[in-house]
């Protein structure tokens, strides 16, 4: 195996100057809290939080599960941080393998399990419409329809196959077989756009006009593409350039960029985007209606990318996390990132199933949300690790390597 090539599984691995594997953990940690995150959200619909807003017992739930969006951006940005690592920290700074083994290796990691995932949400839609033309069971198309942008069992053969080609943020009218993996297809198209596109101008122009590049390309999209741009979400190839500029200022060993590195505040620059995200998103939901979705993505994304350099300066520098942050490395949190991905795509259905189920009890909608939450979640994690270790764990790297290596 190749010396300089990153721990693809969960991309939590590069490696020190002495070829030696550096462990970070805490990416795969921020990957399964934002995961967990995106579930919580998603079972909570906006119906149910109208009924029960009179209660202020659920009005702090309902006000903290309304940034559904930030783990999006934050996933992005995980993507550019953790596909550049390979690149700064090889001697040739191109990707290992060139462009034919980079969309090899994406293509094993990515699309198995989307494709099966996929497979089940159709089976499940199918033996739904089955039940109710068959078995005559209570499948009413208004009940059919509830959680509308998360799963539906009605979909056409045309659904399927934007699905399957992933270009299903592009479809306005699209049934959603599972509507979460929009983000899985804004991140595949960003693959092709970055190895063929920003590796190359990083590599003759250098890193701020890689980003600046990025960030006027996305944004040019947003406005040319129009109605399209909110679910194509252009600007996510500036977010992405976060990710790879975080990586680099990480591991350069470039003077310029170790003195950014070293002499800025990070970890306040980080709290102060953050802030800015949560007020400017605030804003946009209560007084400030045409303010632009991509200039609360940026805060969040910048936020993100200093706090990704503020954890590595601590790794690289062979010191613990401060405790404070310390729980993205405790086991629980890191073993639900490396299937977080599975979790991902499989939780649309699960939630919706759950959802079909208590409507047939007419619970009060406390009871609706505190049995969702509590069945819900559990469920989808439980299905989420199942998926993966039959459709995700056999076509990850250092699965694949350790497999070879006990033959």
């Amino acid at each position: 195996m190749h010396q300089n090539k990153i721990h693809e599984s969960s991309d939590t691995y590069s490696e020190k100057p002495s070829n030696q594997r550096l462990r970070l953990a805490y990416l795969d940690g921020i990957r399964g809290l934002a995961a967990l995150y995106v579930v919580l959200v998603h079972c909570w619909d906006a119906n149910l939080s109208e009924a029960l807003q009179p209660a202020l017992l659920w009005l702090p739930i309902t006000k903290f599960l309304r940034y559904g969006i930030f783990a999006v951006v934050i996933f992005i940005v995980l993507s550019g941080y953790c596909l550049m690592l390979p690149v700064v920290r090889s001697n040739k700074r191109y990707l290992s393998g060139g462009l034919l083994g980079f969309f090899k290796r994406r293509i094993r990691r990515i699309l198995p399990p989307y494709y099966a995932a996929m497979l089940l949400c159709v089976l499940i839609g199918v033996l739904i419409l089955w039940s109710k033309q068959i078995a005559a069971l209570d499948w009413n198309s208004e009940r059919l329809n509830i959680l509308n942008g998360l799963f539906s069992p009605i979909f056409s053969f045309h659904d399927v196959l934007v699905y399957l080609l992933l270009i299903q943020n592009f479809d306005l009218h699209l049934n959603q077989i599972n509507g979460p993996t929009w983000t899985i297809a804004v991140e595949w198209q960003i693959y092709f756009i970055f190895a063929i596109l920003l590796i190359p101008i990083w590599r003759r122009l250098g890193l701020l006009s890689t980003v600046t590049i990025a960030f006027l390309v996305g944004i040019t999209l947003n406005y040319l593409l129009g109605e399209v741009s909110q679910n194509v979400h252009p600007w996510f190839l500036g977010l992405f350039a976060l990710g790879m500029a975080a990586a680099e200022i990480s591991f350069s060993q470039k003077p310029s960029l170790m003195r950014i590195k070293n002499s800025l505040p990070w970890s306040s620059l980080a709290a102060v985007f953050a802030c800015l995200a949560f007020l400017t998103e605030w804003l946009r939901f209560e007084y400030v209606t045409g303010m632009e979705q991509w200039i609360v993505h940026y805060f969040v994304a910048f936020g993100t990318a200093c706090f990704l350099i503020y954890c590595t300066k601590f790794v690289m520098n062979g010191k613990p996390l401060p405790s404070v942050v310390r729980v993205l490395e405790t086991p629980w949190v890191v073993a639900l990132g490396i299937f977080s991905y599975s979790l991902y795509i499989t939780h649309a259905p699960v939630i919706w199933l759950v959802h079909q189920l208590l409507l047939n009890f007419q619970l009060s909608p406390t009871l609706m949300a505190v049995k969702w939450l509590l069945i819900a979640v559990p469920l989808s994690i439980l299905v989420g690790y199942i998926f993966h270790l039959i459709f995700e764990r056999p076509f990850m790297s250092h699965y694949s390597v350790n497999v070879k290596s006990r033959t």
